[in-house]
């Protein structure tokens, strides 16, 4: 109960904030929205370029594919780095005024959940150009929510942590490179073997594949994938909930 009191109590705290923030991000801002697209557009068209002749034979609907991983491991990147340093930055506000800390976090979620929606956008022009029915981005918000969880879950014990631990964002920031490079989001993973057991452990990959199979293929995702992604939203979320319980007491004498 204290749990689903605490969710609740962040989450209308952080939508408040995150409107302040995001408010304040387009603020002055010539391009406005546009800020948002620009990373994906870019990358997209780089990796577009380097892997198609390569890779993109084997892959149906290739460009899709690509844009696709490169918008949901943009959201996932952006949100947990940011949410990283999030208690020192907002020091200020912690020591001076008494609100829920989880809106923290949760704030930079919701953020990226506005920036993430001009993304699917995006997406939506792109599977109207390659004529493939955009049908499957009506169930989309369905794995984001788990999605979501997940990343709230990483990125709470992320910004609790990093109190304790300063070096943590530079280790993070490695970490991601990493991980992108061993998520399949411009190269196929089939024939893998050993990348796809390394995968198994890498929740993105589920969420990835899931978005993949109903968005672009209009195909049912495997039931033990979905109950992966299930399983790893709610182990995440409940870890990250509780590490970030625990600590966030003393985080008003460690920053």
């Amino acid at each position: 109960m204290s749990l689903l009191y605490s969710v609740k109590h962040a989450i209308n705290f952080g939508f408040s904030l995150a409107e302040v923030q995001f408010k304040e991000r387009n603020e002055g801002s010539y391009l406005g929205i546009l800020w948002y697209l620009l990373n994906p557009i870019l990358m997209f068209g780089l990796l577009l370029l380097i892997f198609y002749d390569r890779v993109g034979g084997e892959i149906k609907h290739y460009p899709l594919y690509l844009l696709l991983g490169i918008i949901i491991f943009n959201y996932f990147q952006r949100v947990t780095t940011e949410s990283t340093i999030c208690i020192p930055v907002n020091k200020g506000i912690i020591k001076s005024v008494n609100f829920p800390r989880l809106a923290l976090v949760g704030s930079i979620v919701i953020t990226h959940i506005f920036s993430h929606f001009f993304e699917i956008l995006l997406l939506l022009l792109f599977l109207i150009y390659y004529k493939v029915s955009p049908v499957g981005i009506i169930v989309y918000p369905i794995v984001l929510i788990f999605f979501s969880l997940f990343v709230y879950g990483i990125s709470l014990m992320l910004a609790a942590i990093h109190v304790y631990f300063i070096d943590l964002k530079h280790i993070w920031d490695f970490l991601a490179r990493l991980i992108w490079l061993g998520t399949p989001i411009f190269y196929p993973i089939g024939g893998q073997k050993r990348l796809f057991i390394v995968n198994l452990f890498n929740p993105i990959y589920y969420y990835m594949t899931i978005s993949r199979d109903i968005i672009i293929y209009h195909e049912m995702p495997p039931l033990w994938m979905i109950a992966g992604a299930a399983f790893y939203s709610i182990m995440f979320f409940v870890i990250g909930f509780l590490v970030f319980s625990k600590l966030k007491n003393k985080f008003a004498e460690m920053i």
